[in-house]
């Protein structure tokens, strides 16, 4: 398989920047959307590819493929990348297992557990499909109109792991390295999972202006506008147990803040002083927002749910959790992803070790 030739799945923001990126780089691009959102592809098929603008200079991005059919999209194709929220993760693998083919990696680009929720759902199609997650997406970057993308800004360090660790592929993803030259190897799938900034800001800032969010239907809220001390303290709680919970196994993460391009010392500093952040803003509809989405189903969920099983404490995520059930009348720990559906349910610390080592 030639891992030149990509099928990028997705025609949101992270999609359209990562195809625009990887194709100026010399990558044969094939983008794939899902037909119930063919909507998404058409002003981009009328363009004749993908208008892009902010740090990676401007222009159009021309592609080998535009599609809804998933059988031509990953025909062939040495690398599929999914380049869509956590929530739509499970409609493209779906979309996906009839049409795999032996050798092909398949990398999540932002992976709130991807590997471990859909590894033995792929292991059952009998098909050799190495499996790869990135922590989170290397840019920030909004849609000007649905052909054209505006990237803010690229993080300054992105990290990947494959599942099994065990498996040997990392020669073979060194050549993204051309688009992202600071992508690191990390020790495996729970560290991608973990070292996440998302699920350290999106809920303590979101749970701290609720009322506020609450008192229209429509609400923006600038990041420079939304990090009073209490939010900076709940943040920081939540990056304890963060760092808590992977070093039960093993893993010593990082602080959060090292994914940006951040000065000063705290996670506080760090923020207000990233440019990354400057016009950055969420909108929420009726009190909440897709990142929420994310975060709370896929992110805290997961890491609450083995915390409990392996008995790590993380009282500021629990809290949190907890919280936002009772706010949204959701059982969140019981209808997010958690130990259960990822088929880890009952393994104490090194059982789940060795599955993140040798697989299921």
């Amino acid at each position: 398989m030639d891992i030149r030739k990509i099928a990028v799945l997705g025609a949101g923001n992270v999609a359209l920047a990562t195809t625009a990126e990887l194709s100026n780089s010399g990558f044969t691009i094939n983008m794939f959307e899902l037909p119930a959102y063919e909507h998404n592809i058409g002003p981009i098929i009328e363009k004749g590819g993908i208008e892009y603008s902010g740090v990676a200079g401007e222009g159009i991005a021309k592609l080998n493929m535009i599609t809804t059919d998933i059988e031509k999209a990953l025909k062939d194709v040495g690398l599929i990348i999914l380049a869509a929220p956590a929530f739509a993760h499970e409609q493209f693998v779906d979309a996906c297992l009839p049409f795999f083919q032996n050798g092909q990696i398949f990398l999540t680009e932002t992976a709130y557990f991807a590997c471990l929720r859909f590894a033995k759902k792929i292991h059952q199609t009998g098909k050799q499909i190495i499996l790869a997650e990135m922590n989170q997406s290397p840019y920030t970057c909004t849609k000007k109109n649905p052909a054209h993308i505006f990237i803010d800004a690229k993080r300054n360090e992105a990290f990947i792991a494959v599942f099994p660790t065990a498996t040997n592929v990392m020669e073979k993803l060194e050549v993204l390295k051309s688009v992202w030259p600071d992508l690191a190897s990390v020790k495996n799938v729970m560290q991608t999972s973990l070292d996440n900034m998302n699920w350290i800001a999106h809920p303590p800032i979101t749970i701290l202006h609720r009322g506020l969010i609450e008192r229209l239907e429509e609400y923006h809220l600038p990041l420079k506008d939304a990090l009073p001390p209490s939010v900076i303290r709940l943040m920081e709680a939540l990056e304890r147990d963060r760092v808590t919970f992977g070093a039960a196994f093993g893993i010593k993460l990082p602080p959060i803040k090292h994914s940006f391009e951040m000065g000063g010392d705290t996670l506080e500093e760090a923020l207000r002083l990233s440019t990354e952040f400057e016009t950055f803003g969420y909108d929420y509809h009726n009190g909440s927002c897709p990142y929420l989405k994310e975060d709370l189903f896929f992110a805290l969920s997961p890491i609450v749910s083995i915390a409990n099983q392996v008995d790590v404490p993380v009282p500021a995520m629990s809290a949190v959790l907890h919280m936002f059930s009772i706010i949204d009348s959701v059982n969140y720990l019981n209808e997010g992803i958690n130990a259960e559906k990822m088929g880890i349910a009952g393994m104490n610390r090194d059982e789940i070790r060795n599955i993140l080592e040798n697989g299921f």
